[in-house]
């Protein structure tokens, strides 16, 4: 009788020993279902399509835009890539955010990506949470999932202002899809023109193009470095004076 008593719970720790060491590899193997090839298929398609190199950008903004899209063509032309520029002289957020035919351009374009320069013509605005965010709201609406970098406006020679709406631009857009050159210390055409030289754009554009792969949401093939002065016009180029509709 003892006997059965010793076999009897001696079979039942063998049993509970087993399960308590077989338990970490059942619990691995619920936790970590292996994928049916269908469920495979879609994930490996999710991930080509978040990983896919941009292959047209368009780049609108303002007067700084002509030189900065040239700067930036140079650089499609290394890495595989085009560009689409639409400068519009004197612009301003708001006028870009009021424009009826924006969305028009980003249909007939259909870019993988938008950059846009805007901000130097409201550079002084004291209040731009106030008299910017509907605009502001209105791009980001106008874009709608297309990834985009806005470059913001640099400094104005002989003026302190600039910090605030430099600021709140970042806070409202994240800082991956903003790029601050407000910072920046780049040769100007004159000492109290706001508007670079072409050294200037270049060297402005190349420290763009420097921090996007590591710091933005946009993800081009290689951004290669063109050679120093090389400008490159887009075969899509389009020009708007300060007067005129865009």
């Amino acid at each position: 009788m003892k006997n059965k008593f010793i076999n009897k719970w001696g079979m039942k720790l063998a049993v509970l020993s087993f399960l308590l060491t077989a338990a970490p590899a059942l619990c691995t193997v619920q936790d970590s279902p292996e994928m049916s090839p269908e469920v495979q298929i879609i994930a490996d398609a999710e991930d080509t399509t978040q990983t896919t190199p941009i292959k047209k950008v368009l780049f609108i903004g303002d007067s700084m835009t002509g030189w900065m899209a040239e700067r930036f063509n140079a650089y499609a032309d290394n890495n595989d890539f085009e560009v689409a520029t639409v400068v519009w002289d004197g612009s301003t957020i708001s006028k870009w955010a009021n424009s009826p035919n924006l969305k028009n351009i980003i249909q007939e374009q259909a870019p993988d990506a938008i950059i846009l320069s805007l901000g130097m013509n409201e550079l002084f605005e004291r209040n731009p949470e106030k008299q910017l965010t509907e605009s502001v709201e209105k791009l980001k609406e106008s874009f709608g999932d297309i990834p985009f970098l806005w470059i913001g406006p640099p400094s104005w020679p002989g003026h302190s202002e600039g910090e605030t709406l430099n600021t709140w631009l970042e806070e409202q857009l994240g800082n991956k899809n903003f790029f601050r050159s407000f910072d920046l210390s780049i040769p100007r055409q004159s000492k109290s023109n706001p508007h670079p030289n072409r050294e200037g754009i270049e060297e402005w554009i190349d420290k763009v193009a420097e921090w996007i792969p590591q710091n933005s949401n946009l993800h081009f093939k290689s951004m290669d470095a063109p050679e120093p002065g090389k400008f490159s016009r887009s075969k899509t180029f389009i020009y708007k004076r300060m007067k005129e509709n865009l």
